[in-house]
């Protein structure tokens, strides 16, 4: 008998202002990776929001005359122009009619002849990666993860690139389905994350040093239409995880690209870090991952599935981490610790148990998401573990901390048939 180790948190949702004016008849022009550009927005300031639309989450108002330096992709949504750019610390898009290119050799002014625009055949970005140098990945909020394209095999090189304090960079490899690490500051023997195994195409996950707050509000879809062409990940091995670009705003054009089953699509929203997940089949009402929220050049997760599970159902749950030792990572120990014996049923903790309400003990679950990629039993029962809660037992307490920072302190469970 135990209790949870830290409460559930209770998601809100929010809709941003939709609100700017109209552009001016002419853009200075596409940028090119790294290159400068003033804001030159009439006086109103510049909005940076979180994706390339008038519907998206704004981040922050920038006034004219701000600095921003160019990622070097461009889309074009809602009648406007789109860059991705770097302003102070934040990654996000910027409607390119108002920013003026910078001409580094020429004193910093305003380029009077900005580069010609593209063919317009293809507005949809690929992601980034190649060898140009170590990627700038889109800025989280202290304590959480963001995801891209290394480019670079130098692992120091990619940590000294980012605007942000870096904690860890994780590579996880879709065949043995595992995770490769570096920490900076660690001892080499440390380290399992090197340019043995680091490629300038590979995408990582970064987590920033700080404080996890609470997952901000959930972003909004707008009403978009297809776009882009959905990209074929790696395969995965049955019921294991594979990490790509999507190639596409819609994941259910994703789900069906796939060559293999596709249980479930989870993408990291950075600004936010909501885990927002599709899955094939299931109703609306279930899914938090809808076309307009992806982006083309989003990083996502792809679980394979197997032979559908008979009866099988998705449900919401709030998570939670109880462990048997004490570790290292102060945010991590709490009143959860200590169960190192016999759980409800009899059975001694182990690798897979989960703490439940009575109703579902002996119950056997899927968590969607779980980097783990784990089934769970409800083998132990919680004085404060109610409702649809599951409580996963850790041997120690960072093993859990590092957990539930990757699959949130909600989601989705899938209810499996009995064996």
């Amino acid at each position: 008998m135990r209790r949870l180790l830290r409460p559930a948190v209770l998601l809100v949702a929010a809709v941003g202002s939709l609100a700017v004016a109209a552009p001016p008849a002419s853009a200075s022009g596409p940028l090119q990776p790294g290159q400068q550009a003033i804001v030159a927005a009439d006086g109103d300031g510049l909005k940076l929001r979180a994706r390339p639309s008038l519907a998206a989450p704004v981040i922050d108002t920038f006034p004219d005359g701000t600095v921003v330096t160019a990622v070097g992709q461009l889309q074009t949504a809602d009648g406007y122009d789109w860059e991705q750019v770097e302003v102070e610390g934040e990654r996000g898009w910027m409607a390119a009619a108002y920013l003026e290119a910078l001409d580094p050799e020429d004193g910093g002014e305003p380029d009077a002849e900005p580069p010609e625009a593209g063919d317009g055949g293809d507005d949809v970005a690929d992601g980034g990666g190649g060898s140009d140098g170590p990627g700038m990945l889109p800025v989280p909020p202290p304590g959480g993860f963001t995801l891209g394209h290394a480019g670079t095999s130098d692992v120091a090189a990619l940590v000294a690139a980012q605007s942000f304090d870096v904690g860890a960079v994780f590579l996880h490899r879709t065949a043995t389905q595992d995770f490769l690490s570096y920490i900076p500051g660690s001892p080499a023997w440390v380290n399992t994350l090197d340019a043995s195994s680091l490629t300038s195409e590979s995408i990582v996950v970064m987590r920033r040093i700080g404080q996890r707050g609470e997952p901000g509000a959930a972003p909004q879809a707008p009403d978009e239409t297809l776009r882009g062409t959905p990209n074929v990940l790696p395969s995965p091995p049955r019921e294991g995880l594979t990490l790509g670009i999507s190639g596409t705003n819609d994941p259910a054009a994703l789900a069906e690209a796939q060559p293999f089953e596709v249980r479930s699509i989870t993408y990291r929203h950075v600004p936010t870090q909501r885990q927002l997940v599709y899955i094939p089949g299931a109703p609306s009402f279930v899914q938090s991952l809808e076309r307009g929220v992806l982006e083309p050049d989003s990083v996502v997760w792809i679980r394979a599935g197997s032979v559908p599970t008979p009866g099988g159902t998705v449900v919401e749950a709030t998570l939670s981490y109880y462990y048997c030792r004490q570790g290292e990572i102060a945010r991590g120990i709490g009143d959860g610790g200590g169960f190192c014996g016999a759980m409800a049923n009899g059975e001694v903790v182990h690798e897979g148990a989960a703490a439940c309400a009575r109703d579902y003990l002996g119950q056997r679950f899927r968590i969607v998401g779980d980097p783990l990629d784990r089934i769970y039993t409800c083998t132990d029962l919680g004085s404060a573990v109610r409702g649809q809660h599951r409580d996963i037992w850790f041997e120690n307490s960072d093993a859990g901390r590092l957990w539930l920072d990757q699959v949130g302190d909600s989601g989705q469970i899938e209810i499996l048939a009995d064996e």
